[in-house]
């Protein structure tokens, strides 16, 4: 006859301690991001912010940490040439999501506005063919560090905005 042991419910203090000791522990030394920008829930596990690029083209841009670039489409890069906001860079040999090796287009851009009033400048993106979803990746993040993703609320928390002045607010809060 084998002993059975009772499973215990954890306390309600010991349920909220953890989420407690990993809010204080960025605040051990570590600098704490000082703009936070809601996160667009499209409903297909993904996250999203609202984006402008250069001025001249709205978009939501998928939160993509996996993606070494921030990347823009085809139709984004033509209203940007056609203003004159675009240089091409290099090409770059790169392995996409599923897998298939492919040249890419690496074009710089003078800025990049995220939920309203975050703004990265001079940033390199990655063009992607058609009408393909943009990206904000790991590359611009980087410049945005430290950084934070909430899921519960749905938040991008970010550091080292240049100011945006002249922009409509869409979501970004200090």
């Amino acid at each position: 006859m084998g002993m059975h042991r009772r499973a215990r419910k954890t306390p309600w203090w010991g349920r909220m301690l953890w989420p407690l000791v990993l809010l204080g522990a960025p605040a051990m030394g570590a600098d704490m991001p000082d703009t936070h920008i809601p996160l667009i829930d499209k409903g297909v596990a993904t996250y999203y912010v609202r984006g402008n690029i250069a001025g001249v083209d709205h978009v939501d841009l998928l939160v993509d940490t996996g993606a070494g670039y921030s990347a823009i489409n085809e139709r984004t890069l033509n209203k940007l040439k056609k203003a004159g906001l675009a240089e091409h860079v290099r090409d770059i040999h790169a392995t996409m999501a599923n897998g298939t090796h492919t040249v890419v287009p690496i074009y710089r851009i003078s800025r990049l506005n995220i939920g309203g009033h975050c703004e990265v400048h001079d940033i390199e993106v990655a063009v992607l063919p058609g009408n393909t979803r943009c990206i904000l990746g790991l590359d611009t993040l980087k410049r945005l560090a430290p950084f934070m993703v909430s899921v519960d609320p749905p938040r991008l928390w970010v550091s080292n905005c240049a100011r945006s002045l002249g922009q409509t607010a869409v979501g970004a809060v200090r």
